[in-house]
């Protein structure tokens, strides 16, 4: 069984530069006897359409085919790995009903490989794949590799999901801690009255505050602040 190379491992758990680390991870999977590696990053933002980033060493031509229509959605390994964890090998049954996908990805060099997947609390999800030009994978080189790869995708994920989450998110807006316990407070229900009488202030220094927050979440009413505050974990 083929191992990492010290020196790339070691470089591939300091390394933080986004592009550095892939290709870094790149030479990971060459090290175990892979031509290929593949990342597809899926980021779920509250109200907004999942967001996908794709990396990979692949033939420029490949990436291009791939592109064109949408044709990655056809590649069965992946819709199977977006609801499990398990390596998921590339085999001509697997691909049965989307034959040219497997087909024209053979043609490309990316016939033997495995695809699997990593999920996080906030339901974004990264799927990685591993693949070679020439050379049958059997169940001992996969089950004995997945757990790294399983970690590589781990690693990737990590860095690589929260810079772009990062990129998509802009951090929450500075908020006044009576602001925060007016939202607080109108998220679990209370009227303005109710929130004024509670924490000892005016209607009109409550309402004053919940225009404020309006204003800074960008949001078109209370109700809009409020749902915005709580997908986004600010209160």
């Amino acid at each position: 069984m083929q191992h990492w190379k010290p020196e790339h491992l070691q470089a591939f758990v300091s390394e933080r530069s986004p592009r550095k680390l892939f290709d870094i991870a790149v030479h990971l999977a060459q090290d175990l006897g892979m031509d290929y590696l593949g990342l597809k990053i899926r980021i779920q933002i509250a109200t907004q359409t999942p967001k996908l980033y794709l990396y990979s060493n692949y033939p420029n031509g490949w990436i291009e085919r791939c592109q064109r229509e949408d044709f990655y959605k056809q590649d069965a390994a992946a819709n199977v790995s977006h609801s499990s964890t398990m390596p998921v090998l590339w085999t001509d049954d697997l691909y049965r009903e989307v034959p040219q996908f497997r087909e024209e990805a053979c043609w490309y060099g990316l016939r033997h490989g495995w695809t699997q997947s990593v999920h996080d609390l906030q339901h974004n999800e990264s799927q990685i794949s591993v693949s070679r030009r020439v050379g049958d994978i059997d169940s001992g080189e996969l089950y004995g590799n997945a757990g790294n790869v399983q970690w590589l995708c781990h690693t990737l994920h990590a860095v690589l999901g929260e810079h772009h989450l990062n990129a998509l998110c802009p951090p929450p807006p500075k908020m006044s801690e009576r602001e925060l316990e007016v939202l607080r407070w109108s998220a679990a229900g209370k009227t303005a009255n109710d929130v004024a009488c509670i924490l000892s202030l005016s209607q009109s220094t409550v309402n004053f505050h919940i225009r404020s927050v309006i204003t800074k979440t960008n949001a078109a009413n209370k109700a809009g602040a409020i749902a915005i505050a709580a997908l986004r974990g600010w209160i």
